[in-house]
């Protein structure tokens, strides 16, 4: 006589099924956040910290190549140049040979303005070979409701980001 065992099997998940299920939960959550937050704040925190990094690039620039760095400001033009005394700067990463940035034409930054530019009431200041600012000021940038203030310290040229 045989006797048989009833095996209760347990229904469960197997691991292929919950990968699926996260995956799918990882690409609907990239896809809504960004339209959730709003792309403004985003283009002008990128905008605010590309800003910032060529500021920084400009004064150590400036001190490496022992050559003055000015940064000019075109607030109807919405852009900015790097130039030295030998004329313009070429670009370290797209090698074009003029490092300009106009964020109306530069992908990504549609919603970005530039509001405003005042070093001791002019649009551009200067670097000096050992990196410190001729004037202090700062830069705005906006791009719907959110502002972000870009501040050139006086002296140590030390770049700074503030706003919402």
């Amino acid at each position: 006589m045989v006797h048989r065992v009833k095996i209760n099997r347990r229904f469960a998940f197997t691991l292929v099924e919950i990968l699926a299920v996260v995956v799918i939960l990882a690409v609907s959550a990239a896809v809504v956040i960004p339209k959730a937050v709003g792309t403004s704040d985003m283009q002008a925190q990128a905008a605010a910290r590309m800003l910032a990094a060529d500021l920084e690039y400009a004064r150590d620039l400036s001190i490496t190549m022992a050559k003055p760095t000015t940064v000019t400001f075109n607030v109807t033009g919405n852009s900015y140049v790097l130039t030295n005394a030998s004329g313009n700067i070429i670009h370290p990463i797209t090698k074009l040979p003029a490092y300009a940035v106009n964020f109306t034409t530069q992908s990504g930054f549609g919603q970005v303005k530039l509001s405003s530019a005042s070093f001791n009431g002019g649009s551009s200041f200067t670097f000096d070979e050992t990196g410190a600012p001729d004037k202090d000021g700062y830069v705005t940038l906006q791009a719907g409701t959110h502002s972000y203030k870009i501040t050139v310290s006086p002296a140590t040229g030390k770049v700074s980001v503030t706003g919402s």
